[in-house]
């Protein structure tokens, strides 16, 4: 009875198949036919990527080069392709070719949703030109693209954030790059006037207003003054997975270009060459924040303690909006691991630094007893 059913299942399937070939529109199987290539290029692409990245074969380097040219040569590329060949452009440090495919993306499905995150093209990669563009030193370009989000942040329940996230950006690029500070404080006061939203989108507003108002304090006040004016803002212990969302939309992150290495353990690597180059390229202090809390958290959940603390440390010892997040990270993760006088002694440092955060210090110390 089982080989009956089998056989009867194989019949029907090849029945079916035949059937759809039969009657299937011949554009339809040649984009059917596209995405199967694209697919298998993809998967030639993630094991290129983590040959050069990983074990250092500059021959794969190139032959990365020649699987995006493979990908965009589509009669109809998708979206994705455009955003794994700005990613493979960006890594291979080429921001020009890098802009150029996602402006691409805009070009072509400005309405779809991107391949990271559920915003559309034309939302997503405008930030991913914004970061390009501002660590590859075109102020000009970056600002132009994040006024053209603020133009158009769509209609979705996020956009206040999105709008919040450009100031952000704009008022870092007006006072670290072209020290402006009177434009900078005009972009931070503009995410004063954001409206909350509902839901899970309430969490990070709360965390760029009172981003947004601790930079201001430091430009109008002074770095000392701010710290000693800066206090918890509500649900700040989730600020290491907002900080992660952040990244994401960014374009500082594996995604989608992970997805194209199967199991691959060491497809980490993509994600840890952007970081990297974020840290040391120093271009853009709330990056590189967001960086240190959010890979010091991932670390920490792999136990790989040593390089958690080292992310945490380095952060701690800014003058960042994250810094104080940083240091209770620092010494809750010391707790976990039975250096109770260490979280201690780390505790009281924020404390002294932050007045403002003396009531969470307090609580977090009563649970080291």
């Amino acid at each position: 009875m089982r080989v009956y059913m089998r056989l009867l299942l194989t019949v029907l399937v090849v029945v079916a198949g035949s059937s759809w070939v039969a009657d299937a529109d011949p554009a339809e199987l040649t984009i059917s036919e596209g995405r199967t290539r694209e697919f298998k290029t993809e998967r030639a692409l993630g094991k290129a990527v983590i040959s050069w990245l990983a074990d250092g074969n500059a021959q794969a380097a190139i032959e990365c080069d020649a699987l995006v040219k493979s990908l965009l040569a589509e009669q109809e590329p998708s979206a994705r392709s455009y955003f794994l060949a700005a990613q493979v452009a960006n890594l291979r440090e080429r921001p020009h070719d890098a802009i150029s495919a996602l402006e691409s993306a805009i070009g072509r499905y400005p309405d779809e949703k991107a391949p990271v995150m559920s915003f559309p093209v034309r939302i997503v990669a405008r930030f991913w030109i914004g970061t390009i563009a501002r660590h590859s030193g075109d102020m000009q370009k970056a600002q132009s693209v994040y006024e053209s989000i603020l133009a158009d942040p769509g209609d979705s329940e996020g956009r206040g954030n999105l709008m919040m996230m450009c100031n952000l950006y704009l008022a870092e690029i007006e006072s670290e790059h072209l020290r402006r500070n009177d434009r900078a404080v005009t972009n931070l006061e503009a995410i004063e006037r954001v409206g909350r939203p509902s839901g899970h989108w309430a969490m990070q507003y709360e965390m760029y207003k009172a981003w947004a108002q601790h930079r201001h304090a430091q430009i109008v006040r002074g770095k000392e003054q701010a710290a000693h004016e800066l206090s918890p803002y509500p649900e700040v212990t989730l600020a290491p997975l907002l900080a992660v969302t952040q990244l994401k939309l960014s374009g500082i992150g594996a995604s989608p270009l992970a997805g194209c290495c199967g199991r691959d353990e060491r497809r980490d690597v993509i994600g840890e060459t952007f970081s990297e180059r974020v840290i040391q390229g120093r271009s853009s202090p709330i990056d590189e924040a967001l960086v240190r809390l959010a890979d010091g958290y991932m670390l920490e959940a792999n136990k790989k303690y040593g390089e958690a603390e080292n992310h945490y440390s380095r952060l701690f010892q800014n003058d960042s909006f994250l810094s104080p997040i940083a240091g209770i990270s620092l010494a809750r993760m010391k707790k976990a691991q039975g250096k109770i006088s260490e979280a201690a002694a780390i505790l009281e440092q924020v404390r002294a630094k932050y007045p403002g955060y003396d009531l969470l210090v307090t609580s977090l110390q009563q649970s080291l007893k």
